[in-house]
């Protein structure tokens, strides 16, 4: 009962952490909270898994009157007395729906997975491997990892060779006339990655938390996927009929040519990285016009989702594509980015117990099929950070 009432104090006052409605007061006990090393692991996973920035910002400019009013209009009442309850019910839910939401998840977090647990196995943390879902056109799922037999068939008669370097659309008993496309979706998980070719012979490498759209076969004047994560590409070469690389906002056009797209929702920019080749990006500005840049080999493009901007700069493709042969290269990158690679990778949880950490840059060549605590210990070497692995969760404070 006692931690009961501990968590639900410590959830009124992050919620007001939150609305930046902190008494000088409330910060001290907030900061006893947090010199208990038991209780900062908590709350650092409540700020992190809780409440999404989104929401936060939703919350600290939440206007009861305005909101009162809004709905009045809308339902128009006709009764004094429901007008009252109507705003009292808006100033309530707005006052206290985090705080309790808080408390629910402190008190969950502390009892069921921080607490006492009776013959549980530690969690062991594996690097990612082959593994996707593939979704037929006609709404069938098959687990790859699982699937054992070689072949899988199509609602149009086409059949989809699964062998050990993934699925293969290239090989047909015979032609396929039926005038309706068919499109075929792989997905992988976190801790996933996977191997595709399409029916043309372009080769597709797909990082973890990915998803490519594809048809089964081809046809028409152009070939075109719609992608999501993290895609690395050989596209083969038919100047009759370009390639087309839908990304969001943005479309990227190709003849024949090696590139990579990192396209996570989480990440502010859209990146493409050409190894060889020519490709041609495509999007359409904030003012509504369309616009296009080309990229020669050995320049990546970052398109700003917010901005519609683009910039192109030469790098080190290896940096950008590495992935693929099983390595993480990082040349003076920030600790955040490469924990984002990581939290995909091995599907663990991070958390920065100082916000400040996330900008120190590190460069290394470590082995994607690693143990994450050996490539970890290896980054503590070079600076003061510390990480600690509880179970799928990796906390980072300073040393």
């Amino acid at each position: 009962m006692e931690e009961t009432k501990k968590h639900i104090i410590l959830a009124e006052l992050l919620a007001k952490e939150i609305a930046n409605k902190l008494t000088e007061d409330e910060k001290e006990q907030l900061n006893l909270f947090l010199s208990d090393e038991s209780q900062a692991h908590l709350i650092a996973s409540a700020r992190k898994s809780m409440v999404d920035q989104a929401k936060l910002n939703r919350y600290k400019a939440f206007d009861v009157e305005a909101a009162r009013q809004k709905i009045e209009w809308k339902i128009n009442f006709r009764k004094k007395n429901r007008r009252i309850r109507l705003m009292n019910f808006v100033r309530y839910a707005a006052i206290i729906s985090l705080p309790i939401a808080l408390a629910g998840w402190l008190i969950y977090t502390s009892v069921f997975v921080n607490g006492p647990q009776i013959a549980q196995a530690p969690i062991e943390i594996k690097p990612g491997g082959s593994k996707a879902m593939l979704y037929l056109s006609d709404g069938r799922a098959v687990d790859l990892e699982r699937k054992n037999e070689n072949h899988i068939k199509e609602t149009d008669g086409s059949l989809i060779l699964k062998d050990s370097t993934g699925l293969n659309y290239t090989i047909q008993p015979y032609e396929i006339k039926e005038a309706k496309i068919h499109e075929n979706v792989v997905v992988t998980p976190a801790g996933g990655e996977y191997q595709l070719t399409l029916s043309d012979g372009t080769k597709v490498w797909m990082n973890a938390l990915s998803e490519i759209r594809y048809p089964v076969k081809f046809s028409g004047n152009t070939r075109k996927v719609t992608v999501s994560g993290e895609v690395l590409f050989d596209v083969a070469k038919n100047k009759d009929k370009p390639f087309y690389v839908s990304v969001g906002d943005m479309d990227i056009r190709v003849l024949g040519t090696q590139f990579n797209v990192m396209a996570y929702p989480d990440e502010e920019n859209i990146e493409t990285t050409l190894i060889e080749g020519a490709v041609r990006l495509m999007g359409q500005n904030l003012d509504g016009s369309h616009s296009s840049v080309d990229l020669t080999p050995g320049h990546k493009a970052d398109f700003n989702r917010a901005t519609k901007s683009v910039d192109v700069k030469a790098v080190d493709t290896d940096v950008y594509t590495s992935w693929r042969d099983g390595k993480f290269v990082f040349q003076s990158e920030p600790l955040d980015d490469i924990m984002r690679k990581m939290e995909r990778w091995y599907n663990v949880k991070v958390f920065f117990e100082n916000q400040d950490l996330k900008d120190l840059r590190f460069s290394a060549r470590l082995s994607r099929y690693g143990d994450i605590e050996d490539i970890l210990y290896k980054m503590e070497q070079t600076t003061r950070v510390k990480f600690i692995i509880k179970d799928d969760h990796v906390i980072i404070r300073r040393r």
